[in-house]
């Protein structure tokens, strides 16, 4: 039998399980064969990690995976019993390179503007990632938020509060077939219960209350729009979340100025050009994402990486896809999709190869039983490589000086027969007058590929590392924290001491993150100094940001700037590197995976349409599932991609 050929474009999460699942049985293997063409040295997209000079892993930003991410660890699983560990790994399940996280304390700002935060641990339960079972009703969904909402009232002993009766009764009635109507009215008494009766009676900080009043004309929401006017969570997304949960009864003052609310565009990057003056998604994605993150989480709400994202995930998986006989191409940078002459399909696919590897390359090295991905390539397995670094060639880079490139083509028939279009939106989204996209051909013909690419946002985000001498317990915590909602820009910070176990350090490592407000990623390539000047601006940042608010986070550290050589700042403004936007009149756009209108192109990515539809490894885990479906039936199944 002749196994069709599958060319895949860009090894981000979407790329990779498109690649795992066609290769997943020796049935998919006699049928496909499957290559991977990546520009630069790593996988793993967004989600990429190095270690530098002293073992420090280097991350694109703060990556939590989320207990409801049900395809991802069902994946992750099935990579770690088939992957050939390497002597000394200190992880055996996948599972086990995740430590929980149950302590968020949320920031929050007081009356008179200072932070503080407000302490949340949240309850665990005993079912098992990856297992199957995510698929509640919209009712059962309702009734685990009336439980939630009833918790917060006990765990703040408020449990003698009429409200806490409400819920208790609500609870079991959702899940009959009760009146509608009754749910709504028994929502919005808890709301009521909650509701500043007058806007003076409003102290900022008191998210106690804020919880339990955004909870209930959520939920109040849901029950009036879709169980008494049965409209579409999709007809949702027409009506921006914050107006939408203001409609519903939500205080206009709790709603926008609450960390309760923003809590969850910080964690999504809901900004539009990543700006925080101008929040927007769309209120059935905020609500599909919210009750999957609340309702259907296993074992607990979040958990934080042991190791690197690309150490722990990415590393596993492409060493079982080259012992299945996968072939990885890096230093491939996509050019150009092209159509045939009816313009229905891709004919021809053109790469500039950017650098010669004259013995193969060998992309990875074990340090203490991880597989780890080095900062830069491995300068001696390329043709002139010495020559290279000291131009300061960055192969992955938008505004990286110039170097010598070869011309590739794929044709159709002889190299492939399907395409699966695995590159983030941004590194094919036309951005200015001077680039034509590289999927300018498919743009120039219209239709819904050209609606989606034209019509839906980029996020740049900025993100920095820090390494401390004090412990956790010596900076004034018990626990490590895990926080969003905080002082703009890096309003996204988390406590990842626990890396010290891979990077052989002590004292505390700190992750941070955020959306950065910044057009620079429309830049030409000829404007080389975009990247530069975008660090400096993060950098400058960052120290302000230490500087106003580091006594808060650190209360048991001196004040003063961090040193240089203990951080690590990045500016994503890569195009390839933004996020997709989920904004009101952007999901609408999104494409699920088949639906590009080309005959031999289909789609992998977390700006997919797979029912989250924003930008998360699990987003992009359900669109590689997608895509590789449409090529090969296999697999039949998409958990939670018709999720209300």
């Amino acid at each position: 039998m002749t196994r069709q050929k599958v060319a895949i474009l860009g090894g981000g999460f979407g790329a990779l399980t498109t690649a795992w699942n066609l290769t997943a049985t020796p049935e998919q293997r006699e049928k496909y064969e499957v290559e991977i063409w990546q520009m630069g040295w790593r996988l793993g997209g967004k989600c990429a990690t190095s270690r530098d000079a002293q073992n420090r892993v280097l991350e694109h930003g703060l990556h939590f995976w989320f207990g409801c991410y049900d395809n991802a660890w069902s994946m992750l699983r099935d990579v770690y019993e088939e992957w050939e560990k390497p002597a000394g790994c200190p992880f055996q399940t996948g599972l086990d390179a995740f430590d929980a996280q149950d302590f968020t304390p949320l920031w929050t700002q007081q009356a008179d503007g200072s932070w503080g935060f407000w302490n949340v641990t949240w309850p665990t339960n005993d079912e098992h990632r990856g297992n199957g079972q995510v698929e509640l009703s919209i009712r059962g969904m309702l009734s685990e938020l009336a439980s939630l909402l009833k918790l917060i009232l006990k765990k703040s002993g408020r449990e003698d509060h009429p409200a806490h009766a409400t819920l208790d009764r609500l609870e079991e009635d959702l899940l009959a077939e009760g009146a509608a109507q009754r749910h709504h009215e028994s929502f919005t008494d808890v709301q009521n219960a909650f509701t500043p009766h007058h806007e003076k009676s409003l102290p900022m900080g008191n998210l106690f209350r804020d919880v339990l009043h955004i909870g209930a004309a959520f939920a109040a929401g849901i029950v009036w729009d879709v169980l008494v006017r049965r409209k579409s969570l999709d007809a949702l997304n027409a009506v921006e979340f914050r107006e939408w949960l203001k409609s519903h009864g939500g205080n206009a003052a709790i709603v926008d100025g609450s960390s309760v609310v923003r809590a969850i565009y910080d964690c999504c990057f809901w900004y539009q050009e990543g700006s925080h003056a101008k929040p927007s998604v769309g209120t059935g994605t905020a609500v599909r994402v919210i009750l999957r993150i609340v309702t259907t989480y296993k074992g607990h709400v979040m958990y934080t990486l042991k190791a690197g994202m690309a150490e722990a995930v990415v590393a596993p998986m492409y060493d079982v896809l080259r012992a299945r006989g996968m072939k990885v191409h890096f230093f491939h940078k996509t050019t150009g999709l092209h159509l045939d002459a009816d313009g229905k399909g891709i004919e021809r696919i053109t790469l500039a190869k950017q650098a010669v590897t004259p013995n193969g390359y060998e992309a990875t090295t074990v340090v203490d039983g991880v597989p780890t991905w080095p900062v830069e390539p491995y300068w001696d397995q390329l043709e002139n490589g010495a020559a290279l670094k000291a131009a300061g060639v960055d192969f992955e880079n938008h505004w990286s000086p110039p170097y010598p490139t070869e011309d590739v083509v794929l044709t159709r028939g002889t190299d492939f027969d399907h395409v699966v279009l695995g590159i983030s939106m941004g590194g094919y989204k036309p951005l200015n007058d001077a680039e034509p996209s590289l999927a300018q051909e498919l743009i120039d013909a219209g239709g819904p590929f050209a609606r989606m690419v034209e019509g839906i946002g980029l996020v740049p985000t900025l993100a920095a590392q820090v390494w401390l001498p004090e412990t956790t317990e010596q900076l004034g915590w018990d626990a490590r924290p895990a926080t969003v909602g905080g002082p703009e820009a890096y309003d996204i910070w988390a406590d990842m001491s626990q890396l010290n176990g891979v990077e052989g350090g002590s004292g505390s490592v700190h992750y941070f993150c955020g959306a950065y407000a910044t057009t620079a990623y429309r830049e030409p390539a000829s404007a080389g100094d975009t990247q530069s000047a975008a660090l400096a601006d993060v950098t400058a940042q960052f120290g302000d940001w230490v500087a106003a608010n580091g006594t808060v986070n650190w209360c048991g550290r001196a004040a003063g700037p961090v040193p240089p050589n203990e951080s690590y700042i990045r500016a994503n403004i890569d195009p390839a590197e933004c996020c997709v936007g989920s904004g009101v009149g952007e999901v609408s756009l999104r494409l699920s995976a088949d639906e590009t209108g080309f005959d031999n192109l289909v789609l992998a990515g977390c700006y997919v349409r797979t029912g989250l539809n924003t930008t998360c490894v699990e987003s992009a885990v359900m669109s590689g599932m997608q895509a590789s479906r449409a090529i090969s039936g296999f697999p039949e199944t998409v958990l939670g991609e018709h999720y209300l």
